[in-house]
């Protein structure tokens, strides 16, 4: 009769197992047009709310490969709508599969094993990506404790410099106090946008730190930094998607969106350790394993964490820089140190700082840009 479900007889693995029956639908319902993906809402039937479809709709294009983790990350932060994972990849594959490619291989990470105590050695490293649309490429600073895995440190800059790089230890170093060791890559990318002549950035890192009393360490390979490195990959997943849906355009309203993935990763459980960044960082410090080392005064940060050049001094006691002559109190030495914050002020020393002291030495002039 018209209307009426057959029913199917569906084969069964156990020889005293009874038959199991499902409805079919009649030839009329399954020939009537397809209305448009609605996505599950539990396993009772119904259908979520259609702001989460168009979520999706909107969202989804802007990943290739998808990351099912944000993308049910967001639907619960932005529309209360809490699914699994898995329940996200199945509903995208089956209405957008086009979405859907096949990761390329990687080499296999090597293993390395932790640091005992917070603050015992910090990785660092930058990443110089289109995070956002713009005419120039964006750079992201990363610090994450070794032993934690806490991020400590996460900021968009528009050059990947070593003055950047300086602000950036400079706010965590008034922070978080020193750490013993940073761990960097080869600082092959690091540089300055000054007129000074060349000059080698790894040997900027070294005098500095080694005048604050902080070892810099170069690690021989990237996977010998699979930390930060995963880090950065976990960045370049979520938040170019994120970045592009709320159209950020500026730095401004990129960091806020950073700081808000800081937050959520450092509360995120890890699977190696079973415990979140924080509670990791909150355990050490309960169980006293820490390398922590006060700050010096920020006059010695300002010496220290800058870049030092080499200037000659004029007969008539001037000196030469960023295109103009400056004066300076009458000195002696036929060259003197800058001691330059870019963009921000100098100051001309009779000679940089040294050993074992490393405090200011006599000031000939101070000037701001």
């Amino acid at each position: 009769m018209k209307g009426l479900l057959t029913l199917q007889t569906l084969p069964t693995t156990s020889r005293s197992a009874a038959p199991t029956f499902i409805a079919s639908a009649p030839a009329s319902s399954r020939n009537a047009p397809s209305s448009p993906p609605s996505f599950p809402a539990a396993t009772t039937g119904r259908t979520g709310p259609p702001e989460a479809t168009g979520f999706l709709k909107k969202f989804l294009p802007l990943q290739k490969p998808p990351n099912f983790q944000l993308v049910a990350d967001e639907l619960e932060a932005r529309l209360g709508f809490k699914r699994h994972r898995e329940s996200v990849a199945a509903f995208a594959r089956t209405h957008w599969p086009s979405l859907i490619c096949q990761p390329e291989p990687r080499p296999k990470a090597r293993r390395r094993w932790e640091r005992s105590r917070i603050d015992e050695l910090w990785q660092h490293d930058s990443s110089i990506h289109q995070w956002w649309p713009a005419q120039e490429k964006q750079t992201l600073l990363l610090t994450v404790d070794d032993h934690s895995r806490r991020l400590l440190g996460a900021v968009f800059v528009p050059t990947d410099t070593t003055w950047n790089h300086f602000e950036h230890f400079r706010r965590l170093f008034l922070r978080h106090s020193l750490p013993m060791v940073v761990y960097t890559d080869g600082l092959s990318l690091f540089g300055h946008d000054s007129m000074a002549d060349d000059r080698d950035p790894c040997s900027e890192f070294q005098r500095a730190f080694s005048a604050l009393g902080v070892t810099h360490l170069v690690a021989p390979s990237p996977q010998a930094r699979g930390k930060i490195e995963r880090r950065f990959g976990t960045m370049q997943k979520r938040l170019v998607a994120v970045l592009a849906y709320e159209k950020v355009s500026n730095y401004v309203a990129a960091q806020i969106v950073l700081d808000r993935e800081v937050q959520r990763q450092n509360a995120t459980v890890c699977r190696t350790t079973g415990l979140s960044p924080n509670a990791a960082w909150e355990k050490a410090h309960t169980q006293k394993r820490t390398a922590t080392r006060p700050c010096p005064p920020s006059t010695l940060l300002d010496l220290h964490l800058a870049l030092q050049l080499k200037r000659r001094v004029n007969a008539d006691h001037q000196i030469d820089f960023l295109g103009r002559s400056w004066h300076i109190a009458p000195t002696k030495r036929s060259t003197i140190t800058l001691i330059h914050h870019p963009l921000r002020q100098f100051w001309a020393v009779t000679q940089p700082p040294s050993p074992p002291l490393n405090n200011w030495p006599e000031i000939l002039g101070n000037y701001s840009l």
